[in-house]
């Protein structure tokens, strides 16, 4: 993915920007056709083409819609607020063509960004469920923070993947599968849909891999042992390498302006005068302190995480995880990526975190956005420097890794997978996007 910090042609990009996708991909294809491009502006602009298909799925609703949508999960909801959230830009919406089409998550967004909003949301059973998982999580924080003993939960989960409107087509499928490492071991395969094959766990992105029909649902049941970090405890295995301090392009980039960011961490001093841990902690708190979450757009649709988010100040877990582990990097702190899922007794959800080696400790967890969304109890907050619940399930160590076997296609998350990919087994056809998961919890209990 390298090729993304290619600059896209500027009029390219201006309709895109505009909604004028036809006119985009009319102009990206005549641009392939007549002109000799270095090889990595030729993926940047077939890149392009497929970001722009992503981008209308990722923008469903028709203004008529976006408004019933809203009035249906908020009270007391009129069309005259409605048009002023909008017009305030508060509610996140483009043109693709003339018409004003509104991104999927609109009024999820809403909730994260106001507090007038959260209080004004109709109770759901998804909104009472992520209430109580966080009462249950905040509860373990509590009993760790008030010298309770770690525990170790052995999970038994599924995944479960489809398409949307199959054709009845050959397909290939990869699903996350647990790594056994850190804070979690006696991983097993339970059960599977189709014949499969199993990651190595030494890879980045850990997979179960399978073939089949489009109109088949894959699935795999899976058990694992995972157990609650405290940072104290010493992991000095596996020592850092080159590649935990270094750039991978185009995300985990060095620059220029990430550099002026540490200036503003650091107060203009030498990162250097600080030892590894007070460095961690500064970037730690610059984070969880100055940025909001908030849903993103697929990842995909970005050209360099770290710099959105450091000029609107909101982002995801994962955004805020790339964020840190870059910043971690540059200033010679070896960081990590650990994604999979938060996963408890209730539920289950995509999930992204990082671990950073630092002098005597060894490896220790940071979750920013976990610690960012409990900045209103600073206890809870610092929590997450160096300690990690154990709700989760991780199927990577590493950003931006290739699958095994390979995809030959774009994916639908090119850096990550915390939900699995799928393609055509044709190369001609190439990608899928209207594919369906499922995460369910069959079992969780403590050991």
């Amino acid at each position: 993915m390298e090729f993304l910090v290619y600059p896209l042609p500027e009029d390219i990009r201006r309709q895109v920007t505009n909604g004028l996708f036809s006119t985009a991909q009319n102009e990206i294809k005549k641009r392939l056709e007549e002109h000799k491009l270095p090889d990595a502006m030729t993926k940047r602009l077939l890149f392009e083409l497929y970001r722009i298909k992503l981008l209308k799925k990722t923008y469903p609703y028709t203004e008529k819609e976006a408004y019933a949508l809203l009035k249906k999960g908020f009270k007391d909801i009129t069309k005259e607020e409605f048009q002023r959230l909008v017009r305030d830009g508060r509610i996140d919406w483009m043109y693709v063509g003339d018409v004003k089409m509104f991104e999927k998550r609109f009024d999820s967004n809403l909730v994260f960004s106001s507090k007038e909003y959260k209080a004004r949301q109709k109770l759901t059973k998804e909104s009472r469920e992520g209430s109580k998982r966080r009462k249950l999580i905040n509860d373990t924080i509590g009993r760790l923070l008030k010298g309770g003993k770690s525990r170790t939960y052995n999970v038994h989960a599924k995944i479960s993947m489809k398409k949307d409107n199959p054709e009845n087509e050959r397909v290939r499928v990869w699903l996350p599968f647990p790594k056994e490492a850190f804070q979690q071991s006696s991983v097993k395969l339970v059960k599977s849909s189709h014949e499969h094959f199993i990651a190595d766990n030494l890879v980045g992105q850990r997979t179960v891999y399978m073939e089949g029909i489009d109109t088949d649902e894959f699935s795999i049941e899976f058990e694992y042992n995972v157990k609650e970090w405290i940072g104290t405890e010493k992991n000095l295995e596996p020592q850092p390498e080159e590649k935990d301090t270094s750039e991978k392009l185009p995300h985990i980039n060095f620059t220029e302006y990430l550099w002026s960011i540490l200036d503003i961490i650091f107060g203009c001093q030498d990162y250097m005068d600080f030892d590894d841990l007070t460095r961690a902690r500064k970037i730690y708190d610059f984070v969880t302190l100055n940025v909001s979450y908030s849903y993103v757009l697929p990842y995909a649709l970005y050209d360099n995480i770290p710099e959105y988010v450091t000029t609107v100040f909101k982002g995801d877990c994962g955004f805020q995880a790339l964020l840190f582990l870059t910043l971690c990097r540059m200033t010679g702190i070896p960081a990590k990526w650990q994604s999979g899922w938060s996963i408890t007794p209730l539920s289950a959800s995509p999930h992204d975190w990082t671990l950073i080696y630092l002098e005597g400790l060894g490896w220790v967890p940071v979750d920013l956005s976990f610690g960012g969304s409990r900045r209103d109890d600073e206890s809870m907050r610092l929590f997450y420097f160096t300690n990690l619940d154990g709700f989760r399930m991780f199927a990577n160590t590493e950003f931006q890794d290739d699958l095994v076997p390979s995809k030959h296609s774009w994916r639908l998350d090119p850096y990550d997978n915390q939900v699995g990919e799928m393609e055509y087994a044709d190369i001609d056809k190439g990608y899928i996007l209207d594919v369906e998961t499922k995460i369910e919890v069959i079992d969780f209990k403590q050991v």
